[in-house]
């Protein structure tokens, strides 16, 4: 009886063995791997964990994936909105893996050329630093427009891995002063609330469009909220004769604005940051160049603005943490 039971045990034993070979081997994610972000306020590269996430990721594209996912949508938790500066123009879509050469194939939309060249150096050198990471992943090829990146005498740039990034690249001409901006955002009061914006002035673009931005990137303050929808985006902005002349593009059907008394703050947002600015009386908005849109139930764009105090809270202004 003793053998009999001994022979079942060893047998259920032989098949759990079995079994357990014939399951599919899971790949193990690597451990310590890190995400860098470039900290356009300071002109350098900010290291931190890879979020839980990365971790389900499985083949090879879906970790170049996930990566470049954050570093587009400045999923920083270490630095601010406000550190990060503008959004990556990486054209997603044309992400590519050549697993051969082991090159990643990065593609900027026409943005790119819109940024400074520190910009620039901080978005490629962050972009090389977490994906060569992988051990699948040499190298990152560059391109804009699906065009070849070029150096200035129009040689292509290629493939570039860390060993050919100098860090120094980053700053070569620190920044010795600030531009400081007044911008309003909505308080709980329903009112704008001043909020004094600073960074270096090495970031290279019309104060007018720098307000506009510091708009769009939204306000420091908890106790304040956004007025403009986080899409908006600056076609023209000149000013001429004391009148600023905006052109803008939004979605003006977008649930961002839940009423007219959005929609209207929204105005007065922009219309009372750029006249803080000394060369600007008016402002004149449009939307996509249009001759005539019906924004609100009583304002239609393109229309000249001037500055409208009423929608000013009377409490003091929020000054910059650094």
């Amino acid at each position: 009886m003793k053998k009999q039971v001994g022979k079942m045990l060893w047998l259920i034993m032989c098949l759990l063995m079995a079994c357990v070979g014939c399951q599919k081997e899971k790949p193990i994610p690597q451990e310590g791997m890190q995400i860098y972000f470039f900290d356009c306020s300071k002109n350098e590269l900010v290291a931190e964990a890879l979020p839980e996430g990365f971790k389900a990721c499985e083949t090879d594209q879906e970790k170049v994936k996930f990566i470049i996912g954050l570093l587009k949508e400045n999923k920083s938790v270490l630095l601010s909105a406000m550190q990060m500066g503008t959004q990556m123009p990486i054209d997603g879509d044309t992400t590519s893996i050549n697993t051969n050469e082991k090159i990643v194939k990065i593609n900027f939309t026409s943005d790119y050329n819109n940024l400074t060249p520190q910009q620039k150096i901080g978005m490629r050198a962050s972009i090389v630093y977490s994906l060569t990471q992988l051990e699948f992943i040499n190298g990152v090829d560059f391109y804009v427009n699906q065009v070849p990146l070029a150096m200035a005498t129009g040689k292509t740039v290629g493939p570039i891995n860390t060993d050919m990034i100098k860090k120094s690249a980053f700053n070569p001409s620190p920044a010795t002063e600030y531009f400081v901006l007044s911008v309003y955002f909505a308080n709980a009061d329903g009112k704008l609330e001043k909020e004094v914006h600073r960074f270096p002035a090495s970031r290279s673009s019309k104060e007018e469009k720098l307000v506009i931005e510091e708009l769009i990137q939204g306000p420091q303050s908890s106790e304040c909220f956004a007025t403009v929808p986080n899409d908006l985006k600056v076609n023209t902005i000149d000013t001429l004769n004391g009148v600023c002349q905006v052109d803008l593009s939004f979605d003006t059907k977008s649930k961002f604005f839940k009423n007219d008394e959005d929609r209207t703050l929204m105005i007065y947002s922009i219309v009372n940051s750029l006249t803080e600015l000394p060369q600007v009386k008016k402002v004149i908005l449009s939307i996509d160049g249009q001759e005539e849109v019906t924004f609100t139930s009583e304002i239609d764009l393109p229309k000249t603005f001037e500055r409208n105090e009423d929608y000013i809270s009377q409490e003091n202004s929020i000054e910059p943490t650094s």
